[in-house]
């Protein structure tokens, strides 16, 4: 057994129920359970099965789709302030969310599916997706194994290149047409846009397929909608023509324009400007609650509680 597994096993054999539950019969598959992820589903079973928590049995995976993001979020802050100990609880809220969506659509009637297949598939992915890594012990197997479209990956390839590889293998396996598809519409528009800008890096047709974000300016150019390209406006002033609608239209496409012309500059100087932002919004938050700690709670400045 390697290191790893007998950690593992060591791990699971001083596992105790909480104190004062060591008597619940519903808790035994818990309790029996053989690895402490087998518990995680034995409890999350025993919540949503008929006679577990009326609130949990009730859940879709339309419902939890809120609580999924929002401990997502939370785990992101606990790491981006390395917090250890808020990590450990927060990964096992994600934990949770993914073994609930699991086990919701294993009772799904027309398409059920278990944690266990969908940890197989993840499996698998992993796999063909580092053909670079698992490539076959033998010169026969040698040949077919990491190779892409006639491509073959080595290990010494760069870990840009390794990423490249691995796009190309998504957008083969899922037979995207476009280099865009796949990417989610219910995201924020910001980390959509740094998406669509990653996406766009990573292709071998970078540079004609970049041309796409000049498009708006040679459509704003263009006389059939009233409106003009934001480099005729004095900043993001009113254009000097046109309606009181078309002037808030050009105002939106040039504030729109900007934040696509900072993620793509972003892009290139290896910034994440969704992380660099939450950054920045975390240390506006703290001199907010500086101030208001220093002088509109301190007594040097006198607001009503009806005005806050």
């Amino acid at each position: 057994m390697s290191e790893a597994g007998v950690g593992a096993s060591r791990h699971d054999a001083q596992y105790h129920l909480p104190e004062g539950f060591e008597h619940c019969s519903k808790l035994k598959p818990v309790e029996e359970a053989a690895t402490a992820l087998d518990r995680v589903k034995a409890v999350v079973d025993v919540l949503y099965s008929p006679g577990g928590c009326p609130w949990d049995g009730k859940q879709t995976n339309e419902s939890l789709l809120k609580n999924l993001l929002e401990e997502t979020y939370e785990y992101i802050d606990a790491v981006e302030t390395h917090d250890r100990n808020n990590m450990r609880e927060e990964l096992g809220d994600v934990l949770l969310q993914s073994v609930f969506q699991a086990r919701v659509c294993e009772s799904d009637a027309e398409d059920p599916f278990d944690i266990d297949e969908v940890a197989d598939r993840l499996v698998n992915k992993l796999i063909t997706r580092h053909p670079h890594v698992f490539a076959a012990d033998d010169s026969a197997g040698a040949t077919d194994t990491g190779r892409i479209d006639g491509e073959e990956a080595s290990d010494s390839e760069s870990p840009e290149a390794v990423l490249a590889l691995w796009e190309k293998m998504k957008q083969q396996e899922k037979h995207r047409k476009s280099v865009l598809e796949g990417i989610s519409r219910a995201q924020g528009a910001l980390p959509r846009a740094a998406k669509v800008v990653s996406r766009i890096s990573k292709s071998p047709n970078a540079a004609v397929l970049f041309k796409a974000f000049d498009e708006s300016e040679r459509r704003d150019g263009q006389s059939d909608d009233g409106r003009q390209s934001s480099t005729e406006q004095n900043g993001f002033g009113a254009p000097s023509t046109g309606s009181e609608g078309a002037s808030a239209a050009s105002k939106a496409d040039a504030y729109a324009d900007e934040i696509l012309g900072i993620v793509r500059r972003a892009r290139i100087d290896g910034i994440d400007i969704e992380s660099a932002l939450r950054n920045r919004l975390r240390d506006v938050e703290s001199r907010v609650a500086a101030i208001e700690s220093e002088t509109i709670y301190g007594g040097d400045v006198c607001i009503s509680r009806d005005s806050r």
